[in-house]
């Protein structure tokens, strides 16, 4: 695993190297299967396709994979081509209205056109973030043309959220998730609202944050929303995205802004090479030996996998049954719930 997670790096790296990962990846104990599982785990099974194409190496892939690999990223290609004129309609829609808007993350990237391929970057929903007070109206500009609320869950309902409830419609392919903010815990000197929006470019047609804005967002959502601060584990998605949106800036060093940027870019320098300009990253050498091990010891991450799951389900049903002894509206729907009680209980939601 460990030679096949340095493999992957090496695939989706902009560094010059495609004789060394020629010869890697034509060697005998190249595990095709376990590259598969790790890239899929990671999120970026179609973008080291794509790099691998791009690099003229496609050679080296067996042919049932390769043709395997080609059909799905064509799927992908398609879908995310579908998004992107969903997210160029909306957009259109929110400047009609006067809703000062950027479309960030995934979709701002494929937006702004980023990435050499359409199939590279898997995408979910189709995340916009508006100005606190737009929220409501943004909400309601959608709903007259047809997208319908998901609804809350039974503990959604009494948090306070970064987003309103997913938005459907049935002629359009993606969920759409309006935010007033971006992070569970705010960071303003780093993400500021208002310096976002205020500096927002458009292209394709499309409302979206500078390169510097959004690298900043994916590094805060994956270290903060995704608890990779807490959990301390490599995603190589997140990594890729930050390398895309590195070429586009006119240094070659990344300045380290927090002490949640310190360990994205620690962490991704067990993998990728990179220059930090950062006076403050003081992460001794036994830190960092520690965080390797953890992102390549199998055993030790399942272990470390289960305890911090269990501090933070341990956290919030701490926070429910504060809400519970408080909240009689809580405990009624509580009870009129059970079955999803029970469920978060064990851990399946």
């Amino acid at each position: 695993m460990k030679k096949t997670k340095a493999r992957i790096a090496s695939i989706l790296s902009f560094e010059a190297n495609e004789a060394e990962l020629r010869t890697q990846l034509s060697h005998k104990n190249m595990d095709w299967e376990w590259f598969v599982k790790t890239s899929s785990h990671h999120g970026v099974l179609t973008s080291a396709y794509c790099r691998l194409k791009q690099k003229g190496l496609l050679d080296v892939m067996p042919e049932d994979l390769k043709d395997y690999l080609q059909k799905l990223t064509a799927i992908n290609r398609n879908r995310n081509k579908t998004l992107l004129h969903q997210v160029q309609e909306l957009s259109k829609l929110f400047n009609s209205h006067g809703i000062h808007h950027v479309f960030v993350k995934g979709c701002a990237l494929l937006a702004a056109g980023y990435y050499k391929d359409y199939g590279e970057r898997l995408i979910g929903d189709i995340d916009v973030l508006v100005e606190p007070n737009h929220l409501l109206k943004a909400e309601q500009v959608l709903k007259e043309v047809g997208y319908n609320s998901l609804g809350e869950t039974l503990f959604g309902k009494y948090k306070k959220h970064r987003h309103l409830p997913r938005l459907i419609h049935h002629n359009s392919l993606g969920a759409v998730e309006i935010h007033s903010k971006l992070l569970r815990k705010e960071v303003p000197k780093i993400l500021n609202v208002k310096q976002i929006l205020g500096n927002r470019k458009t292209i394709n047609g499309v409302c979206v944050p500078t390169p510097k804005a959004n690298l900043n967002i994916l590094i805060l959502n994956h270290q903060i929303n995704d608890f990779g601060h807490v959990f301390k584990f490599i995603n190589f998605k997140a990594c890729y995205d930050s390398l895309v949106l590195e070429q586009l800036q006119e240094q070659s060093t990344n300045e380290v802004s927090s002490k949640y940027h310190r360990l994205f870019y620690t962490l991704r320098a067990l993998y990728f090479n990179f220059n930090t300009k950062d006076s403050k990253n003081t992460t001794s050498i036994m830190v960092k030996t520690i965080y390797k091990y953890l992102n390549q010891n199998r055993v030790v991450q399942r272990i470390h996998i289960r305890l911090v799951k269990f501090n933070i389900g341990l956290i919030t049903c701490v926070e429910g049954l504060k809400l519970f002894v408080k909240n009689k509206h809580f405990r009624v729907d509580v009870w009129n719930h059970k079955s999803e009680v029970v469920k978060l209980l064990r851990g399946e939601i």
